[in-house]
């Protein structure tokens, strides 16, 4: 055999436990194997390594230095570190790492070969799981040029090597933060297979192209919600592959398959949500329409189906969350029964939410969406006239809301909170500023248009505050606080003198939750501009239960929204709602 040799660092790594794993699952496996590769790879090729082959579930790598080998090998590792916390047990794979340097024989084709190498396959054998190993002479040449944590593992005795061999062992990490914050773990990675044409004409498959990759793009802003792209999926196209296989191999926590069929002016498109687990239907609906308009058609069905998607995937990774044993939880898992409590949208469920993401914050001090959670809850306790002994929740929400943004002055769920507590201060710019950047950050959001929708209504810009309330009406449409927006909008159609709107949208909010008080207090003071002082007595009686010392003057203080004169129309409606002054 002709060939050259060189001094190179080599990288042997492979599962544990492989052939164990292929026995009890052998097509799910290959398909985690295969995601999993998918990301450690480029690692590899990012510190200069050059995989020579691979060996089943083995693979070798050739790298220029031993300080590059050693450093990818720790970043792989804590990448899988981060992967596999995110994946349910079943599906989570260890590597060991093993890395020699030495003088190896290279052929023509690529390939390496000598001591060197087996000394390397067999290091791997001898590290921990999910753990790197290395030589003596790896050790002393990375000395002072990586910043790892090197730990004496004494000798061992290797597999066909004559000689006892010195190991050392990683024992932290190369300096860098590979892991994403709690706040950025995504609630499911979400593929989206091609929809079928169940339609006889096959010049149709460009409607069904359609719904699914509007429905991609509508996904991939969805806040904590991972998507595959589009080229990916559409190579399952026709497959026959299991779906749970698919998903391993896309490395998605749920799949997502439908199909669409035209007959005449009519279509019927069904969609379908697979939890890549257990091959258990999380959701499934179908819709029926008139194809008057094959775009608008288009746009209605993808926003419904991305609509209910999104609260399906985030309810099932609460649901998990919750059965987890306390002693395992983690800032994510705390955040997640955190807001299960905050959606109950009761002072019970807030002053819950508010100890859970408190819990979650001293896990991870650095969780900014936590922070969040946690100013909404104590605003939320605010605007319901919650007052706790020694506790003044507008203070604790306002110092909160800061924190929160000092950690991330980027993410959405921030920015709205930041939108939402400046109106309550007046600093109207600032909150222009962070709700638009929201809308910004993830147009697919509600909340960020909401909070828009709220500050333009504070700012005394109804007109403009109705068009983006109405777009977070139909970006919410299964949110649990729907009924706030439908509030805003109430308020907003009061301001433009627009009774009768402000009226049914007060209704509205009602129908969702008959015990919000803004929206009686909302109800109330419309039936008064409309003369019908009589029908607002229920309002009235549910406004006086709630709060049994109300005086329409105090509440004016209370209001948010600039202009005394705006101020002066509301009282003025609830004082002719009956309410005294």
């Amino acid at each position: 055999m002709k060939g050259t040799r060189r001094l190179a660092a080599i990288v042997f790594a492979d599962v544990v436990g492989f052939s164990r794993l292929m026995a009890e699952d052998e097509d799910g496996t290959l398909a985690s194997l295969r995601a999993h590769r998918a990301a450690i790879d480029p690692v590899m090729l990012n510190h200069g390594g050059r995989i020579v082959k691979t060996t089943g579930d083995g693979i070798l790598v050739e790298f220029p230095s031993a300080s590059a080998a050693v450093s990818a090998s720790a970043e792989a590792q804590q990448l899988m570190q981060d992967r596999n916390s995110g994946l349910m047990q079943s599906r989570r794979m260890q590597f060991r790492i093993g890395v020699n340097l030495a003088e190896v024989l290279a052929d023509d084709t690529g390939d390496v070969y000598g001591d060197g190498v087996n000394v390397a396959a067999r290091v791997e054998a001898a590290a921990d799981p999910g753990g790197v190993a290395l030589t003596a002479a790896v050790r002393e040449a990375v000395r002072g040029k990586v910043d790892v944590t090197l730990v004496d593992d004494g000798l061992h005795e290797l597999k066909n090597i004559p000689e006892p061999v010195r190991l050392w062992k990683v024992g932290g990490s190369d300096g860098r933060d590979h892991t994403r914050h709690a706040g950025e773990r995504l609630i499911g990675v979400v593929a989206v297979l091609p929809f079928e044409n169940m339609s006889r004409d096959p010049e149709e498959d460009y409607f069904a192209d359609g719904i699914t990759e509007d429905l991609i793009t509508a996904l991939s802003h969805a806040p904590f919600l991972g998507v595959v792209a589009r080229n990916s999926t559409y190579a399952y196209r026709g497959t026959s592959k299991d779906v749970r296989t698919i998903a391993r191999e896309l490395d998605a926590t749920h799949v997502v398959e439908g199909s669409v069929r035209k007959a005449g002016d009519r279509v019927r498109v069904t969609a379908q949500l697979i939890d890549a687990e257990t091959g258990r239907h999380v959701w499934a609906e179908r819709y029926d329409r008139d194809l008057i308009d094959i775009f608008d058609l288009q746009d209605e069905l993808v926003d419904a189906i991305a609509a209910r998607l999104r609260p399906a995937v985030w309810d099932a990774a609460a649901e998990t969350s919750t059965t987890k044993p306390q002693r395992s939880l983690n800032a994510w898992d705390l955040y997640l029964q955190g807001m299960h409590e905050y959606n109950k949208h009761s002072n019970d469920g807030f002053l819950a939410g508010a100890e859970l993401f408190t819990k979650s914050l001293e896990v991870d001090p650095s969780f900014a969406v936590a922070a969040a959670g946690l100013a909404s809850c104590w605003l939320m306790l605010a605007i319901n006239g919650w007052r706790g002994e020694g506790v003044d929740p507008w203070a604790m929400g306002f110092e909160t809301v800061d924190r929160a943004y000092e950690l991330d002055n980027n993410h959405p769920d921030v920015l709205a909170a930041v939108a939402a507590t400046a109106a309550v201060r007046g600093e109207i710019e600032r909150g222009l500023r962070a709700a638009k950047r929201a809308v910004e950050v993830n147009p697919q959001a509600f909340m960020g248009h909401h909070m828009l929708g709220a500050v333009l209504n504070a700012a005394g810009r109804p007109a403009e505050a109705i068009e983006a309330l109405t777009a977070a009406w139909r970006l919410g449409r299964h949110e649990p606080f729907r009924y706030d927006i439908a509030n805003d909008l109430a308020w907003a159609h009061y301001m433009l003198e627009s009774y009768d709107a402000a009226l049914a949208w007060g209704q509205q909010a009602l129908e969702t939750n008959p015990r919000y008080l803004q929206s009686h207090l909302a109800l109330a003071a419309t039936l008064g501009q409309l003369g019908r002082a009589e029908e607002a007595t229920p309002h009235v009686a549910a406004i006086l239960e709630a709060r049994p010392n109300f005086s329409v003057a105090r509440y004016r203080t209370r209001i948010i929204y600039s202009g005394e004169d705006r101020k002066d129309r509301i009282v003025e409606g609830l004082v002719k709602a009956g309410l005294a002054e």
